[in-house]
């Protein structure tokens, strides 16, 4: 009997998707530091979008919005919260409907936290949180077998907090290559009487910053590139953004510049070690001879601001927190069959999350479920001047953004601050153009945008064709207090 995995027709789906990383950490992504051949050479083989849009960047809402194809304000959050997870169909449903094989490795982040959202299997890596019952994930189980649970958490850090230490835990028994083992066990160990649906999701490079120490000793040496400051740092910082300092101990690592450094280093690390794992595994989808049929998608939930303006962490829409890695190379005999042309970057289309469950459907010549308001993005594998969005739109609590590649706008409506930026020209955010007189027009015309786009959904945020602003202090003094280090357990 023919594998059906190996049928041109029903390609295999491979999405991997990291946490934190953002797009400019890739070597393919120009940072001059970095060495990640083998998602490089994804890139090289596929088309890298390099203008993609978290449009809500962080973790919970950012994996909704990819495992539904749905807006921001269609998976009902805004922001990190544990809810259950309604919306609907999901991804991997559909893949199962369709007779796919689908299995996950490593961090859904859904609620509760045992919910599948359609995968027949699931290994999972909470990263210590155990909500709603869940005793132990079965990262943690794996640790307790081989004896090593107790030296998880031994490095010292929060879930959440910068600076660097060594992983106490041998490679092998780190969440990287825990995750991308399961995946090739999946392989090694799937139906071969139907093609599969593998999401591969680490959990890295999201702090605590605990690299082995072989990968960290690749880049011990390493001048790191200084981070970005813009020129509205110091006349026009948002409340949320010195939160975010406090919060994050930036005021520490600002005094003490090796700590930045080596905070950069830690996270090259982490980058470096999910670039060698993923070559192990397509190493293993080539000799079981499924690599050549399978389309396989690189991403990211969101980034991190990695000291940038002064900033950590994520959850607004500065270049580091949500523009992330989108590469997308097709199955060969697909792309082959459509004269498909390799090795290009998209610097302009705004795709975003939601646009990958509605391209992996098309690839796989599947229906694309009418819920889906994200966009296949077939077109624009083929054509790069094919039409598509005017421009994204992103919420993440109180602060909104929107772009079409070219310019991004953002409004904190807490601080009623208007941010404008030539992401052609100032990539890094740090030429703000909406106090310019000379780009007042294009201003305005960003704010209509995003009044017609409140009106529409029927956000209180605008009303009668103004913004309204929600002007609030942030209390800094809890800020200072509060950090978000500890994930495990309960409070």
């Amino acid at each position: 009997m023919p594998d059906p995995a190996r049928d041109p027709a029903r390609p295999n789906v491979l999405l991997i998707c990291c946490d934190h990383l953002r797009a400019d950490w890739l070597g393919v992504g120009g940072h001059p530091t970095m060495m990640t051949p083998q998602i490089d050479q994804l890139a090289y083989e596929g088309v890298n979008f390099r203008r993609a849009f978290s449009q809500c960047p962080v973790c919970v809402p950012a994996r909704r919005i990819m495992m539904t194809g749905l807006g921001t304000y269609s998976i009902h959050m805004d922001r990190n919260s544990e809810q259950p997870f309604p919306e609907g169909p999901k991804l991997a449903e559909v893949m199962t409907r369709a007779g796919y094989q689908t299995f996950a490795s490593g961090k859904l982040h859904t609620h509760p936290q045992r919910n599948r959202i359609g995968f027949e299997d699931v290994q999972l890596n909470e990263e210590g949180r155990r909500h709603a019952g869940m005793l132990k994930d079965d990262y943690e189980a794996f640790l307790d077998e081989n004896g090593y649970g107790h030296l998880a958490y031994t490095h010292g850090l929060g879930n959440n907090e910068y600076g660097v230490r060594m992983s106490p835990l041998p490679e092998k028994f780190t969440t990287t290559h825990w995750t991308g083992q399961r995946a090739m066990e999946f392989i090694d160990r799937r139906d071969p009487t139907r093609p599969f649906f593998l999401h591969v999701s680490f959990d890295k490079p999201h702090p605590p910053l605990t690299p082995p120490r072989d990968y960290y000793e690749l880049y011990r040496d390493a001048s790191m590139p200084e981070p970005a400051r813009g020129d509205w740092v110091d006349r026009k910082l948002p409340g949320r953004v010195r939160a975010l300092q406090l919060r994050n101990n930036y005021d520490d690592y600002a005094d003490h510049p090796l700590m930045i450094q080596q905070s950069l280093r830690g996270y090259a690390a982490l980058v470096t070690h999910i670039d060698s794992t993923v070559g192990v595994l397509l190493g293993h989808l080539r000799e079981h001879g499924l690599l050549g049929n399978t389309l396989i998608i690189f991403t990211s939930d969101h980034g991190d601001q990695l000291f940038d303006h002064g900033n950590l962490a994520k959850g607004d829409f500065f270049r580091g927190s949500t523009n992330v890695p989108f590469i997308v190379r097709p199955p060969r005999p697909w792309a082959a069959e459509r004269g498909f042309r390799p090795g290009r970057a998209n610097d302009t289309a705004p795709v975003d999350l939601m646009d990958i469950m509605p391209t992996i459907l098309e690839v796989c010549g599947l229906d694309v479920p009418d819920s889906v308001e994200g966009r296949s993005l077939v077109p624009q594998l083929l054509d790069d001047g094919a039409p598509f969005r005017s421009y994204t739109f992103g919420r993440c609590a109180e602060v909104f953004g929107m772009s079409d590649g070219r310019t991004k706008y953002m409004w904190f409506a807490q601080d009623d601050y208007e941010f404008l930026f030539d992401q052609e020209n100032d990539p890094n955010d740090c030429h703000d153009l909406a106090d310019d007189p000379d780009c007042r027009d294009t201003l305005e015309m960003w704010r209509e945008r995003l009044i017609s786009y409140f009106e529409r959904q029927g956000d209180e945020h605008a009303r009668d064709g103004r913004l309204r602003p929600n002007l609030r202090e942030v209390d800094l003094e809890q800020a200072r207090a509060r950090t978000g280090w500890n994930n495990r357990g309960r409070h």
